[in-house]
């Protein structure tokens, strides 16, 4: 547990000792002096971080941060980076149907638990193609992989092909 949470719940716990203390003792002169040597405790535990870091010249401010400051959860990251190919696709198909060609599969593989989402390869998959009359004269491969270029760094060769047979 960091230095920060321990001081938190030092000062929480005194605080709630304090009132289970408080609502106990019967009213009387006793009870205003237990109340007075909480009130000096709880003070004592606020400030105590403060005295420590005074007292103590090698200790810097990063000593109360430097306990797991940053946790990489790779389940967030790779939902994310799911999230992101999934979008990718989605446009990749969106454009290619606004260009006259539809029914293609698309498919961006990456390494989804890396911090920087990387493809390595965007599969196209022909088998299921529909191509508008209008567009029936253009290169399709050149296009898709234009179209395809528009969305993902990748190289040319890192973009492959299936036709179903």
């Amino acid at each position: 547990m960091s230095p920060i949470s321990v001081w938190i719940l030092s000062i929480t716990g005194i605080i709630v000792l304090s009132v289970v203390v408080d609502l106990v003792l019967p009213n009387g002169s006793t009870s205003k002096f237990i109340k007075n040597i909480f009130a000096f405790v709880i003070v004592i535990v606020i400030i105590s971080p403060v005295i420590m870091f005074f007292s103590n010249k090698n200790l810097e401010l990063d000593d109360f941060f430097k306990e797991n400051s940053v946790v990489v959860q790779q389940d967030f990251i790779a939902n994310i980076n799911r999230k992101k190919l999934n979008k990718v696709e989605y446009d990749v198909k969106k454009t290619l149907k606004a260009n006259g060609i539809s029914g293609v599969g698309v498919g961006v593989m990456a390494d989804v638990f890396a911090k920087e989402l990387e493809v390595t390869q965007v599969s196209i998959d022909l088998s299921q193609i529909v191509i508008d009359k209008n567009f029936s004269h253009i290169d399709i491969k050149k296009s898709i992989i234009e179209i395809v270029l528009r969305f993902v760094k990748v190289k040319k060769s890192q973009i492959i092909f299936y036709d179903g047979t």
